[in-house]
């Protein structure tokens, strides 16, 4: 047989096998995406592609669905998730590819943002959820979840991200906010990294994941405390250990988003103790306590702590120290 007969037989494989792996990739997208309808019912989330996680510029935009539907790293993937050791894995990850799931962006920073998707990414790890041990349950329990476009393993295999539809992206963080306590309500707990809006995904690989073409949206978004109150929460040079211990509990609360305002009287408690602590200085503290609960709106805590200074009389700090108590917040 001569050498062009072979390269021929060669060619006309190479292209059989290609055919069949993009009918394949064909076949998993209409099993998953019920009835696709492009203009109609598949929508497009155009999102920043990126060489690895070490990169600032992005290569390019791709379609957040050729990317979560792409095989082409599957084996790398599967190397990933053969290793346990946990530096081996890092090296093995930041040699794939990976995306911006909430928009597109010139350069990997918030000024750099282009146009937002409309996608928030929420990471599940196994690190923050050590119960969970079926990750199959879990996106069966998510599949309802209003918003929710994707759900699938995590690049390690031991975890899960999901993609949720916002309805206000310019309003990214209180979305997320949002997000963190309803997905605490199903007794998950997200990764607080996921409300960087420039934050990265690495592709992954998932048989059977939870991809909803008619996809509804998020509506829920929380008020945050404005930065200048936060930044205003400071203690004088003659602070009283009583004082200090407060300061630290309040740190401990927004550093972990931690809601103990959820109840009415708790809520209007914790302003007469701080009123009956600090006076007019427990402003900005029962701001920043208040913030973390979906109910937060900054001129409605503003009166109510006006009503506190005026109802303080027979309240002391004890009252706040007991409900921290009571949610397992203690200082060393």
């Amino acid at each position: 047989m001569s050498k062009n007969v072979c390269l021929s037989i060669h060619k006309h494989a190479c292209d059989a096998n290609n055919r069949r792996e993009e009918n394949r990739i064909e076949e998993k997208k209409n099993l998953y995406l019920e009835e696709r309808e492009i203009d109609d019912f598949f929508p497009k989330f155009s999102v920043s592609l990126f060489n690895s996680f070490a990169e600032t510029t992005p290569t390019g935009t791709i379609d957040i669905n050729d990317f979560l539907f792409c095989d082409k790293y599957r084996s790398q993937v599967d190397e990933v998730r053969r290793w346990r050791d946990k530096d081996m894995r890092r090296v093995l990850k930041s040699q794939l590819p990976c995306i911006t799931p909430s928009g597109t962006f010139s350069t990997r920073s918030n000024a750099g943002l282009i146009k937002h998707s409309g996608l928030i990414c929420i990471d599940i790890d196994n690190k923050e959820n050590p119960t969970i041990k079926d990750w199959e349950l879990v996106k069966k329990k998510l599949s309802t979840f209003t918003g929710l476009y994707y759900c699938g393993l995590s690049v390690g295999g031991n975890g899960l991200f999901c993609l949720i539809r916002i309805e206000h992206p310019e309003h990214h963080l209180q979305h997320f906010t949002a997000l963190r306590v309803d997905f605490k309500k199903l007794g998950i707990v997200v990764d607080e990294a996921c409300k960087d809006i420039t934050r990265l995904r690495c592709i992954s690989h998932d048989e059977t994941p939870i991809c909803i073409s008619r996809v509804g949206i998020y509506t829920k978004r929380a008020e945050t405390a404005p930065k200048w109150l936060k930044r205003n929460v400071v203690l004088s040079n003659n602070a009283t250990i009583t004082e200090k211990r407060v300061m630290k509990l309040v740190e401990i609360i927004q550093n972990n988003h931690i809601d103990i305002t959820d109840i009415y009287s708790d809520w209007f408690a914790i302003g007469r103790a701080f009123a009956a602590q600090f006076g007019e200085r427990g402003r900005n503290l029962f701001h920043v306590v208040s913030s973390n609960s979906l109910k937060y709106k900054l001129l409605e805590c503003d009166r109510q702590y006006n009503s506190c200074l005026k109802n303080c009389d027979r309240t002391t700090i004890a009252t706040f120290f007991a409900l921290c108590k009571s949610f397992n917040i203690e200082t060393l």
